[in-house]
């Protein structure tokens, strides 16, 4: 269990804070739920129930898994499916496993193809871009917590990595 003041990683939801637990009334029966405000948009409150087999509030990642997470942009990229309809789904299969490492694998592939795709005067089809954009914010917040640093430093580093590699 989770304690008021705790700051966890809310499924797509990115970054929160507990502000309160109470007795709440969203379906038949009154029981206990986080009160979560969001880091990203602090004007979103959000509820989560206390006392769930299929919680998706989870512990922010430590340092050393941070640093983990990072060496996964030295890695090449994935190979890239010309379909998009198939990148769609691996994309919400990658995002919905919660698995950071997948996650940050997928992000680099994405951000690889991107740069490749700049080389050219192209740009990433607007359905990659969007899930980048997606994954990217809440996967740098959270890193960025882990690391005490900035998502913009995140974001500088991860590059400097792509650039090298």
């Amino acid at each position: 269990m989770f304690s008021i003041g705790d700051t966890v990683f809310y499924s797509a939801q990115g970054i929160c804070s507990i502000e309160e637990i109470k007795e709440q009334k969203f379906g038949k029966e009154k029981q206990l739920y986080y009160t979560l405000r969001s880091h990203h948009n602090p004007n979103l409150t959000l509820y989560h129930p206390v006392n769930t087999d299929d919680s998706k509030l989870k512990r922010l990642m430590t340092k050393e898994q941070a640093v983990s997470v990072l060496q996964c942009f030295e890695n090449i990229a994935d190979p890239w499916d010309e379909k998009t309809n198939v990148r769609s789904h691996a994309y919400q299969a990658t995002i919905s496993s919660e698995n950071h490492l997948k996650i940050a694998q997928m992000a680099n592939t994405l951000l690889r193809r991107r740069t490749e795709l700049e080389t050219i005067d192209k740009k990433l089809p607007v359905q990659d871009a969007q899930v980048l954009q997606r994954v990217t914010t809440i996967l740098y917040e959270e890193l960025a917590t882990a690391l005490n640093t900035t998502a913009s430093d995140i974001s500088d580093q991860i590059d400097e990595i792509i650039e090298k590699n």
